[in-house]
């Protein structure tokens, strides 16, 4: 009876952890940017300092601009191309007024490839990146 048991919780236990790294491995696969909350202050007479408040590090942030809220796209007007970067400065001249907004991904040309994947994320063309070893070859020893 002891043995049983014994080996019961030990199964128990492995279980749990199987599944415990089984969820780590699924949210951390299925991570998606959060909405932006942005804050916008005045650094100088002619600047603008844009910085989401809620940024993550695995998230790629573009700012967007329109002057007037008419239907009309929105203009981009910087790009971060570096992960987890949440702060923007944009000069206020020729426009003090307008509309700013900045969307999250982590894809995005919507190709299905994550931008840290991707071999140029400005590119999409040239689609996920490879790298291949041919020298050394296996088992060789470069000195």
């Amino acid at each position: 009876m002891k043995r049983i048991k014994k080996h019961w919780l030990a199964l128990a236990s492995l279980l749990g952890v199987g599944g415990a790294l089984v969820g780590i491995v699924l949210t951390a696969t299925a991570q998606s940017v959060p909405a932006p909350v942005i804050t916008i202050a005045l650094t100088n007479a002619n600047q603008l300092s844009i910085t989401v408040t809620n940024g993550v590090a695995y998230g790629y942030y573009s700012l967007y601009n329109q002057h007037v809220l008419d239907g009309s796209p929105w203009t981009l007007v910087s790009t971060n191309e570096a992960l987890g970067v949440t702060n923007f400065l944009v000069n206020t001249i020729p426009y003090f007024e307008g509309y700013y907004e900045v969307a999250a991904s982590t894809n995005w040309n919507n190709d299905g490839i994550p931008n840290w994947d991707l071999a140029d994320p400005n590119n999409p063309g040239l689609g996920a990146l490879t790298v291949s070893i041919i020298s050394p070859s296996q088992g060789q020893i470069i000195q």
